[in-house]
């Protein structure tokens, strides 16, 4: 039997198994999916002593950013983004790569073309960084802030995009999209931006995706915006895992249909 996991720390509310599981019924794949909680003090020796057991890996956070220097290689894609989701075992190789870069793009696409706009990202963790990627690679133009000035600063340096310091001063009518890309807003009633910040003409984009409806998307909504749930960027980072794991296409209506059971 094949055996997959997803580590992070907290764990708890990872949609992960469920969407996996079904591609395993769906293509009669013998294997099994599990969450596993580490501590980011533990997560070197765990690599080390039960990443080799595993076929495959995904990775949330607070590990994209650190993970990478306890594996054997990265891809060309993760090394560009500076953060892993993903890993394969190859011949007891531990590869990182990352797919919420596809994700995230595959999520963005069908909504709005990118190109050219202007995007704002609130965020600068590992899913920000895969998100910028994404981006960057059809020329939008690009804002970032967090709540760390300096961690802005420094991503934004490392790609050359803008970073901003003050998201009561950021002027709503400068963005075309909105994206979400940091916690705030799982498992709460929590928005980083008030509600007088949103306009009909944004997209609003959260890559949380528990509760699926956050006051984030909600508040977007209520003001006319179109909005993106989180789901749509783990389900379509999960086909590209699916791809990569088992060298098969699945069809992302079999895992939208699992995260909804």
């Amino acid at each position: 039997m094949k055996k997959f996991a997803s580590i992070g720390h907290p764990i708890t509310q990872s949609k992960s198994p469920q969407i996996h599981e079904a591609g395993f019924t769906e293509f009669e794949i013998d294997a099994s999916y599990e969450t596993i909680d580490i501590e980011p003090k533990h997560l070197g020796s765990w690599i080390k002593a039960e990443a080799p057991r595993f076929n495959g890996l995904s990775v949330t956070a607070p590990h994209k950013e650190t993970i990478h220097q306890y594996l054997d290689q990265e891809t060309e894609a993760a090394q560009k983004i500076g953060a892993v989701n993903t890993i394969l075992n190859k011949d007891g190789l531990l590869i990182g790569t990352n797919t919420d870069c596809i994700g995230a793009f595959r999520a963005i696409a069908p909504v709005i073309n990118p190109q050219g706009k202007r995007c704002l990202i609130l965020g600068a963790g590992g899913a920000s960084r895969a998100i910028i990627f994404a981006l960057k690679n059809v020329e939008a133009d690009i804002f970032i802030w967090n709540r760390t000035f300096e961690k802005a600063e420094k991503l934004a340096k490392e790609f050359g995009i803008t970073a901003l310091k003050d998201l009561e001063k950021i002027d709503p009518d400068k963005a075309d999209v909105v994206i979400n890309a940091t916690t705030v807003g799982m498992g709460e009633w929590k928005s980083l931006l008030g509600e007088d910040f949103w306009r009909d003409t944004h997209v609003a984009f959260d890559v949380v995706y528990d509760p699926l409806e956050t006051k984030f998307l909600n508040d977007a909504s209520q003001a006319g915006a179109q909005t993106i749930t989180g789901d749509q960027m783990l389900i379509h980072q999960a086909v590209e895992q699916f791809r990569l794991w088992h060298d098969i296409e699945i069809d992302p209506e079999v895992m939208f249909g699992a995260f909804f059971e």
